[in-house]
Parts: C-alpha cells; sequence; structure tokens
C-alpha cells in the first residue's frame, strides 16, 4: 500500500558503505509516523530517535513492527550483480484502539546501535486512521524495497 517509493536515508547509503548497517543478518523494523515527520525525512537524520516524536500511535504506543523474512536477490539472475532488498508485507494490528494519524512509514535497523535509518515511504498523500479491530497491510512492490547496482 506504500503510496510512493521507498527513499533510501542519505546516512543510511553512508552506513551501508562503512560497514555500520547490515542488509542480510540485522533485525529489521518498521514504525509508521504521521505527517508532522515530513520536514525531518529530507535533512541529515540518522536514527529513529531523531523522528519519534512524529509518530502515529495506538493510545500511548508506537506502531512498531519487526519485518519478517528479508530477501537479497539478483534482478536478472542469482549470479547478477544487481542486487534487489525485499522483505515480507509487514501488518499492522489495531486491535484494541485505532492507530491515528498514519502517513509514512520508516525501515531501521534495531540491532545497530541507535536503531539507524535505513528508508521510508508515504502510505497516503494525507493522515489516515486504522480503525480498532482492522488491520494495516503494507504491500511492498513486486520489484523489492530497492536495488543496488
Amino acid at each position: 500500500m506504500a503510496a510512493s517509493s521507498w527513499t533510501v536515508f542519505n546516512s543510511a547509503k553512508k552506513n551501508l558503505g562503512i560497514g555500520l548497517l547490515n542488509l542480510t543478518s540485522a533485525t529489521w523494523k518498521i514504525m509508521l509516523f504521521r505527517t508532522s515527520v515530513e520536514a525531518r525525512l529530507t535533512t541529515t537524520v540518522s536514527t529513529i530517535g531523531s523522528l519519534s516524536t512524529n509518530t502515529a500511535t495506538a493510545g500511548n504506543a508506537d506502531e512498531t513492527e519487526t519485518l519478517g523474512t528479508i530477501t537479497w536477490t539478483g534482478v536478472a539472475s542469482a549470479n547478477d550483480p544487481v542486487k534487489r532488498w525485499d522483505v515480507a508485507d509487514p501488518v499492522f494490528t489495531a486491535s484494541t484502539q485505532a492507530i491515528s494519524s498514519v502517513r509514512y512509514a520508516v525501515i531501521f535497523c534495531s540491532t545497530a546501535s541507535a536503531d539507524r535509518l535505513l528508508c521510508y515511504a508515504a502510505l497516503s498523500t494525507s493522515e489516515f486512521v486504522v480503525a480498532s479491530s482492522n488491520t494495516l497491510t503494507i504491500q511492498m512492490a513486486a520489484t523489492g524495497v530497492f536495488t543496488l547496482n
């Protein structure tokens, strides 16, 4: 359900290059954010903590899910040097309270020092609510979250 493609943070590009992010063996999470995070997304932020005052919430809890299966494959074949990074579609459940003010999703590494950011996407052009007892599934593109070449 991403309304925009995923954008890799500039800090993530640097952290990948110097080995601070591991795309295969780290624990990756996704967190929901409201419109007010927009101005911070294009600055030099590098950790989830630098965005935390802008989270979408259910009651007083931030909405975060651990990403499931991660695949790292060649685009044309297994030996293709152009690699695609993809994850299973995450599902957020508004079990007892609605998840309010949802607009963006951010993927970050929770095993790296300081929860380093990877990428973000707009889920909609405006904020929306996931009503209590409903789910939000973010369907990743068939082409993956991003490719490296």
